[in-house]
């Protein structure tokens, strides 16, 4: 038996990335700390090692935890439908402070119009007259959705009971377009990672 598989500093070492990786799922867990394990095996078998030199090389648990725990989100978001997962992916998957703020931004501006588009035909069906595509002739920009408020001076309504439908397939098809950019962005991301490290897992679905 590898003595790195019951010494009190490797399982102290252990306790504490496991506790860092609460929030991944337990499965994940359980993978990513007999990975851990097994690198600790084998350091402290080279020449040159011993645990104490194995679990320095692997640096603090607490950060190689949060780098796990960023692997297992972006991996999750890169194919799951739940656009909480992928904005949480997302996050992760920008290099610098502007970059995350841009593309966060970008994706809560595209749900902003996935809600905005929804809820215009759920009011359209309780406050028929305060919401609509209205037309008011002579301005420059004419086109305005009006959502549960009073409508443009001279305007026309122009498509009626067919904004519910029309409202919720736009939405649909925005919110599919815009958590697709989103993955391919983390997707981009992965790849540049993965380039440096083959190891790195592949995309779980059905998050």
């Amino acid at each position: 038996m590898n003595a790195a598989t019951e010494n009190p500093q490797v399982e102290n070492y252990l306790a504490q990335a496991r506790a860092a990786m609460r929030g991944m799922p337990e499965g994940d867990v359980e993978d990513a700390v007999r990975e851990l394990r097994s690198h600790i095996a084998d350091m402290s078998e080279q020449e040159g090692y011993d645990i104490g030199s194995a679990l320095r090389s692997l640096g603090d648990p607490v950060e190689l935890a949060k780098k796990y725990r960023a692997d297992n989100l972006t991996m999750r978001a890169e194919c799951s439908g739940s656009p909480l997962v992928v904005f949480q992916g997302l996050r992760q998957a920008t290099r610098s402070r502007s970059g995350r703020f841009t593309a966060t931004a970008l994706y809560i501006f595209g749900y902003i119009n996935v809600f905005t588009l929804w809820s215009a035909a759920l009011e359209k069906l309780f406050a028929p007259s305060k919401v609509g595509l209205w037309y008011v002739p002579g301005r420059i920009f004419s086109l305005t959705l009006v959502n549960n408020t009073i409508p443009p001076d001279g305007g026309r309504e122009l498509i009626g009971w067919w904004l519910v439908p029309g409202a919720v397939l736009l939405g649909w098809l925005l919110h599919y377009i815009t958590n697709k950019i989103a993955q391919w962005w983390i997707h981009r991301y992965r790849a540049s990672i993965q380039s440096r490290d083959p190891e790195m897992g592949f995309c779980i679905g059905g998050s």
